[in-house]
């Protein structure tokens, strides 16, 4: 990594010759850091004014990672990277700074307080203590505390769930059309619903303002072994590529519930051979490069790691190949992915990543905690740079 004195330097010469901005921010957008961005931007006043447009952060933001900051628990606590870990500097600014208890909500109209109920893109889902199947929710930019009021659920949409056995919510990346139209802001909601006949989801546009509904699924169509209840549904929500991916309880389906947010869509998908001897919920799925998604399971018997990729196959995903088997003792859980990372918890020791081209493990942070399936990961750009507010403030007013 060059010093400030040589990045000083290379600032002088570039000074002379006939350099576009357009040229530098070619050269600058393949930085590999965002701690990168910050020393180039002290070199001079020129580089710090082109770095810190809106428009360069963007391009950035698209082909760059955000840094895994750390874990958000279900006491709202944020527990961040420490050394030697990369994000150390970075998660340790954040947490100087951010505030991830989102105090800055305003009281709930029916409830207590607040629940954290995911996590993506730097940004924060949560709904009330409530006791009702519609809450009210809102979605928070805890660096900046700022943070979006959720309008409720339509009344013809709402009347249309009968029998919910299960209900949740979650943050959905943007799509492409939707990133061109709106930055950085947007974002979308889903709430689902599995009821005793199907599944119903309506999805919740920052970019409209409202909610929409999209086809449900039956499970009679879709899994007609299933008899649905509280101990057969599906859980464990993992998601790569596009899609979300769930795994039942129930011994007598193997398959995946998939929800491919790109097209609003359901389908079923077969998992693995190992999956179906996997222990309890011990899944997680992982972009595993070429759009095509990985699957780690964790074996009943040996505890080991199996890893799987699916194989494109005339343009359509369908089978899997067996990749690579990972020993490893007890005490170890899965607990999610993003992006390059499988994400795994040790009992008693903290949480991991594992690189899921090197396979190589690296401590994120100590930490001993029992409900780790109540975590949420947080990743984002570090405060002191790329890190413009990214929610409005306030509810969405409507008019007829």
């Amino acid at each position: 990594m060059a010093s400030a004195d040589a990045m000083s330097e290379v600032g002088e010469e570039m000074a002379s010759l006939p350099v576009t901005d357009d040229l530098l921010a070619e050269i600058f957008l393949r930085l590999p850091t965002a701690a990168d961005l910050i020393r180039a931007s002290a070199v001079c006043v020129s580089f710090g004014r082109l770095i810190t447009t809106r428009s360069f952060a963007r391009r950035f933001r698209k082909l760059h990672v955000p840094p895994l900051l750390g874990f958000i628990d279900e006491e709202q606590i944020f527990h961040p990277a420490a050394p030697p870990h990369p994000s150390a500097a970075a998660a340790s600014a954040t947490a100087l700074v951010a505030d991830f208890s989102c105090s800055f909500l305003p009281t709930p109209a029916r409830a207590r307080v607040w629940v954290h109920r995911d996590s993506r893109d730097g940004r924060i889902l949560l709904d009330t203590d409530e006791a009702a199947v519609f809450k009210e929710m809102a979605v928070c930019d805890p660096l900046h505390r700022r943070y979006l009021l959720l309008p409720p659920i339509p009344e013809d949409l709402a009347a249309s769930v009968e029998d919910p056995l299960a209900v949740e919510a979650f943050l959905v990346p943007p799509s492409d059309e939707e990133e061109e139209a709106a930055e950085e802001t947007s974002f979308r909601v889903i709430w689902m619903a599995q009821c005793t006949t199907k599944v119903l989801t309506f999805v919740f546009s920052y970019n409209t303002g409202q909610w929409r509904a999209i086809s449900p699924l039956c499970w009679n169509d879709s899994f007609p072994s299933l008899v649905p209840s509280e101990d057969t549904l599906f859980h464990f929500r993992q998601y790569a590529y596009g899609c979300f991916y769930w795994t039942s309880d129930s011994d007598a389906e193997t398959d995946m519930l998939v929800l491919d947010t790109r097209r609003m869509e359901f389908s079923v998908a077969q998992p693995p051979e190992e999956a179906k001897s996997s222990y309890g919920l011990a899944m997680a799925m992982v972009e595993a490069g070429e759009n095509r998604p990985g699957m780690f399971t964790v074996t009943s018997d040996t505890y080991a790691l199996s890893y799987c990729i699916r194989r494109n196959k005339d343009g359509s995903l369908t089978q899997w190949d067996k990749n690579k088997t990972i020993p490893q003792g007890p005490g170890r859980f899965l607990i999610g992915s993003v992006p390059g990372y499988l994400l795994l918890y040790n009992y008693g020791r903290g949480f991991y990543t594992l690189d899921v081209k090197t396979f190589k493990l690296e401590k994120i942070c100590q930490a001993i905690l029992y409900f780790f399936l109540n975590l949420h990961s947080y990743s984002n750009f570090p405060p002191s740079f790329l890190s413009w507010p990214t929610i409005s403030t306030g509810k969405f007013s409507f008019t007829s």
